[in-house]
C-alpha cells in the first residue's frame, strides 16, 4: 500500500514521521512539548505543554490534508492526576464540537521528567466518520472539565473505541468499587459488555476486533481480567498488548482496554499464529489465563502485531536484565511476524515503545528505530509500571500498511 511520509523529523539515529497517510487514515506519532532543540516548552505549565503537544499534532495534520477536526481518538498519557483539568480543558478548547473518543491514562514517566503529558491521535481524513454517543466530560460521574468527547468514531473501514472502564454507559454506576483482584474482574466485565453494546450500535461487532491493549493498575488484577476477556472473546483470536500503567482518569478505575477495529471487506480477518495464552510463555513462566489470541492480524490493508518482547517465537526469553536485547530479539519477532503476513518492516506506519524504566529508553529506541531506518515511521514512547511479567523491560507495538489478502495463513 502506498502511503506519504509527512514532516520527517530526527530521534536517535533515525529519521521518524509526524504523519503518515495511508489512503484516508493517518497515523501519527506521539507529541508533547519537546522541541526540536531539545528543550521543552512550558515547564511546570500543563496546559502550555498540551498546547505545544496539539501544534504539533496540528501541523502535522495538515501536511496529511487535513486539521484538528479529524482526528478521530486520542490517548493522552499523564504523569499525574492533578494535571488533568488543565489538560484536558486545553484539549476541549482545541476541538470543540469534534467528538474524539479517548482513552486517558497516568503513565511512570515520559521520555523526558519534565514532560507533564504526551498526546497520541489518530485521524481519518477525507472519508466521512460517525461520532456515535457523544457527551460533554461535566455529566461524566460530575467531572467538572470542560471537554466533549464520544463513545464512538465510526469510519467506513475501521472504528475508533473510547477506552473501556468499568463504567455504565449513562455513568449510573461502577463496577467493582473496591481494590480487590474480584473489583477488577467485574470492571472488565462491565467493559467488555460495553464494547460489545458499542460495537453492535455501529454494525460492527467482536468479531471484528484485531487487537486489545489491557490496562491495569497493578499485577495482582491480570489473573482476575485475563479469564474475562477471555469468556467475552472465545474463539475469536485478536492479537494483544498488556500494560500496568500508574493509574487512570479516576481513582476508583482498575482496568481499560482499547480495540482497535478493522471492518471486514470481503471476508473474514486473517489471524496469524492462533494459540491459547495457558499453552506459552510470558518471559520465563507460564500464566494461566484462559484467553484465545494469535500474533498477527490481517485486515483493511493493515498488519497488526501482538505486542512484541524479548520472548522469541518459539518461546525462549532472551535478554535477561538488558533491555537492549530484548528489543532486537522483539525486532526480529516483527520482521519474522511481517514476513509471514506478506509484509515487511519497510511496510511500518507506526511503532510504540513501551519500556519499565526511563534508563531503558534511549538504548531501546536506538534499537527499534535502527531497524527502521529509512522507513520513517511514526513513533511514540511511554515508561510505564509493568509488563506481563517483571523480567520484561520493554515491549513495542507494531502497525504496518500492507494488503495480505493473497499471503498465506500460518496458523
Amino acid at each position: 500500500m502506498s502511503c506519504d511520509r509527512l514532516l520527517p523529523f530526527d530521534l536517535a539515529s533515525s529519521r521518524v514521521a509526524g504523519a503518515v497517510r495511508c489512503g484516508s487514515r493517518v497515523f501519527l506519532s506521539g507529541r508533547s512539548a519537546l522541541r526540536p532543540d531539545g528543550a521543552v516548552t512550558g515547564p511546570g505549565d500543563a496546559a502550555a505543554q498540551t498546547h505545544a503537544a496539539l501544534d504539533s499534532i496540528e501541523a502535522a495534520l495538515q501536511a496529511a490534508g487535513g486539521s484538528l477536526s479529524n482526528i478521530t481518538k486520542l490517548t493522552t498519557s499523564l504523569v499525574d492526576r492533578a494535571h488533568r483539568k488543565p489538560v484536558y480543558e486545553a484539549i476541549g478548547r482545541r476541538l470543540r464540537d469534534v467528538f474524539p473518543v479517548s482513552t486517558g491514562l497516568l503513565v511512570a514517566g515520559l521520555p523526558l521528567p519534565e514532560l507533564m503529558v504526551q498526546i497520541d491521535a489518530e485521524a481519518v481524513v477525507g472519508s466521512p466518520v460517525q461520532r456515535l454517543r457523544s457527551f460533554e466530560m461535566k455529566d461524566w460521574f460530575g467531572q467538572d472539565i470542560a471537554w466533549q468527547g464520544a463513545m464512538v468514531a465510526a469510519g467506513e473501514t475501521e472504528l475508533f473505541m473510547r477506552g473501556q472502564t468499568g463504567s455504565a454507559l449513562d455513568s449510573s454506576f461502577m463496577a467493582g468499587p473496591g481494590r480487590r483482584p474480584e473489583d477488577a474482574a467485574a470492571q472488565a466485565d462491565l467493559a467488555l459488555s460495553n464494547l460489545a453494546t458499542l460495537l453492535g450500535e455501529a454494525g460492527s461487532g467482536m468479531d471484528e476486533v484485531c487487537k486489545i491493549t489491557v490496562y491495569i493498575s497493578d499485577r495482582a488484577y491480570r489473573s482476575a481480567v485475563y479469564p474475562v476477556i477471555g469468556r467475552h472473546f472465545r474463539g475469536i483470536h485478536p492479537v494483544s498488548t498488556g500494560l500496568i500503567v500508574a493509574g487512570f482518569a479516576r481513582p476508583e478505575i482498575l482496568f481499560e482496554i482499547d480495540v482497535h477495529v478493522l471492518r471486514k471487506q470481503g471476508g473474514e480477518h486473517r489471524r496469524l499464529r492462533r494459540y491459547h495464552s495457558n499453552a506459552v510463555r510470558y518471559g520465563f513462566g507460564q500464566q494461566a489465563l484462559d484467553c484465545d489470541f494469535c500474533m498477527a492480524v490481517c485486515a483493511g490493508g493493515q498488519v497488526v502485531l501482538r505486542g512484541q518482547t524479548g520472548t522469541d517465537l518459539d518461546e525462549v526469553m532472551h535478554g535477561a536484565g538488558d533491555a537492549v536485547a530484548q528489543a532486537e530479539q522483539a525486532m526480529d519477532n516483527a520482521a519474522v511476524l511481517l514476513g509471514e503476513a506478506g509484509a515487511s518492516l519497510a511496510d511500518v506506519v507506526k511503532a510504540t515503545v513501551f519500556v519499565t524504566d526511563r534508563a531503558f529508553l534511549p538504548g531501546v529506541t536506538d534499537a527499534v528505530l535502527r531497524r527502521l531506518n529509512g522507513v520513517t515511521p511514526c513513533f511514540s514512547a511511554l515508561v510505564v509500571k509493568g509488563l506481563a511479567s517483571p523480567e520484561l523491560l520493554m515491549e513495542v507495538d507494531v502497525t504496518a500498511a500492507h494488503s495480505c489478502d493473497s499471503a498465506a495463513s500460518p496458523d
